[in-house]
């Protein structure tokens, strides 16, 4: 009897024990499974049957435990043999070393991603599955959402790195750790991404120091102020450039730089500056041979007409044909000295620029017809101005446009027929200006009012000779006359290039209009102020 009872109780201890080990399993959030080995014949493993199942694996796999114990794991998931995860868990067992794996098993309409962990145990293996497909799809968003911001920093025009601080034991910044760059930096620094990303500021680009670069990134880490300058670098490892560089503080310690290499269009800037400064000193030096030659050429002139206005006074009787040679050499001499006047006087428009003052035009006209009052009577002409503004400008230079204008309409008039000339005037937006004029930058002053600047168009219309549509630029430029000197309109051909010059220097822009026979017409664009 006693050993009986023994060999009871011995057993009914053995079933407590299996009970608290399924209850321990069954707690676990885990799912786990004990696996015993099955062999084929030539004694090689075929299969695992699951032996022991906890409640977290039944609920994970979704089958009830009598469906899973004594039964193989392959005929349910066939999936195990076709991506290698049953080797791997027989390989466990023959070798007799644990193994972690992360599984992604394909299910519809999402995979899931397990975390799988295989111990040999006796005559099988313990498995243990997590769920980690949330964590999982967390880590691939993430990813692609770097992959899309790397992305969109190397499509940027600009280079990109963001940096992290380093500071020493005091609280000092002493280096920059960068830790992204795009794929500008190539074309900016000559290094690719991976040359910087993960590396030290002056380790890299010690010359930042020396430039003033280091103390800017300091500045702007420190009191979180986004700021922009523009820098000379160079340094020992043969980098040498121009850059623009802006900075943001994105969190405390962290900065993230844009920046461009301008050395060349900084170099370019450099030598227009130098240019303009050749520019200007060759303009210096033109207006003083300009000076300098029309002095020095005149009087030559002068006493050219004075000796042939002597020998034609004294000797004329005595010439016979001479006289004729002697009023055209008289004559040339006085289209050269014109010509002089007009040189001097085109060259210093381009290089004397007064300071503008207000100039009612109505008294500068009025000035200018008692000047023209000899060749007015003399043409029997008429002259209508009408209300005119007064607008900022040089008087000297204003005075020229509007003598050479009246001279040009009174000195091309109709064989018998009275010079007529009306000047008048109206205001334009900027949106009602013809087509096609073209204007000289403004002034600073005047950009922000661009878009709502207005313009005096003022006309200057005759009814003489007109010319042919097509040379309405011809006439403008510079020593280009429609008729030759033997005819009776000659002249210098730089008048009408000197009204273009005028108004150029005031911002302004001209236009002609003509029909052979039919008189012309200049309108004048200048803008209201400036």
């Amino acid at each position: 009897m006693h050993p009986t009872t023994t060999n009871n109780l011995s057993n009914h201890q053995l079933l407590e024990q299996i009970t608290m080990m399924q209850a321990v399993l069954d707690a676990s959030l885990n799912g786990m499974a004990y696996c015993e080995a099955i062999r084929d014949e030539t004694n090689q493993i075929v299969d695992f049957s699951y032996r022991i199942v906890n409640q977290s694996l039944i609920k994970l796999l979704g089958i009830e435990r009598n469906q899973l114990i004594g039964h193989p794991l392959t005929p349910g998931f066939p999936v195990l043999k076709q991506s290698g995860l049953f080797q791997q868990i027989r390989d466990v067992f023959e070798t007799q070393e644990p193994k972690s794996i992360e599984f992604q098993y394909p299910t519809q309409p999402h995979e899931r991603w397990f975390f799988i962990a295989v111990t040999p145990v006796l005559a099988g293996v313990v498995v243990s599955i997590v769920d980690i497909t949330d964590r999982k799809q967390a880590e691939i968003g993430q990813r692609e959402q770097a992959e899309l911001l790397q992305a969109t920093l190397d499509a940027s025009l600009n280079s990109i790195i963001a940096m992290r601080a380093i500071r020493d034991e005091s609280g000092q910044i002493i280096d920059f750790l960068m830790q992204t760059a795009n794929r500008t930096v190539e074309r900016d620094l000559f290094l690719r991404p991976d040359q910087i990303a993960g590396h030290r500021l002056l380790e890299v680009f010690p010359g930042n120091i020396e430039s003033g670069l280091f103390a800017f990134y300091q500045r702007v880490t420190e009191t979180g102020k986004t700021d922009r300058t523009t820098q000379y670098y160079i340094d020992a490892n043969g980098l040498e450039a121009w850059f623009t560089v802006a900075a943001v503080r994105q969190a405390p310690d962290r900065i993230v730089i844009t920046f461009m290499n301008i050395t060349e269009s900084t170099l370019q800037e450099l030598q227009l500056k130098k240019s303009n400064e050749d520019l200007i000193r060759s303009n210096e030096l033109l207006e003083q041979f300009a000076y300098g030659a029309s002095h020095d050429l005149q009087e030559p002139l002068r006493k050219i007409q004075a000796f042939s206005d002597l020998l034609l006074d004294q000797y004329s009787t005595r010439l016979g044909d001479g006289v004729a040679v002697l009023q055209r050499m008289n004559s040339a001499a006085s289209r050269m000295s014109g010509l002089i006047q007009d040189l001097l006087t085109y060259s210093r428009l381009s290089t004397q620029k007064p300071a503008p003052v207000a100039v009612p035009l109505n008294t500068l006209i009025k000035d200018v017809l008692s000047d023209l009052e000899l060749m007015i009577r003399d043409k029997n002409a008429t002259i209508d101005v009408g209300k005119l503004p007064t607008i900022n400008g040089s008087v000297s230079q204003l005075r020229q446009l509007f003598q050479n204008l009246l001279i040009n309409a009174l000195k091309f008039s109709l064989p018998n027929v009275t010079p007529h000339v009306r000047i008048s005037c109206r205001e334009l937006p900027l949106g009602e200006l013809p087509a096609g004029l073209t204007f000289p930058v403004l002034p600073v002053a005047l950009k922000p009012l661009q878009k709502t600047i207005r313009f005096y168009e003022i006309s200057v219309q005759d009814n003489g000779i007109g010319f042919k549509p097509e040379y309405r630029d011809q006439i403008f430029k510079a020593f280009q006359r429609l008729h030759s000197q033997n005819s009776p309109y000659s002249g210098t051909g730089l008048g009408l290039a000197i009204v273009k010059k005028v108004v150029e220097n005031h911002f302004g822009a001209i236009a002609a209009e003509s029909q052979p026979g039919h008189g012309a017409t200049f309108r004048i664009y200048l803008p209201t102020r400036y």
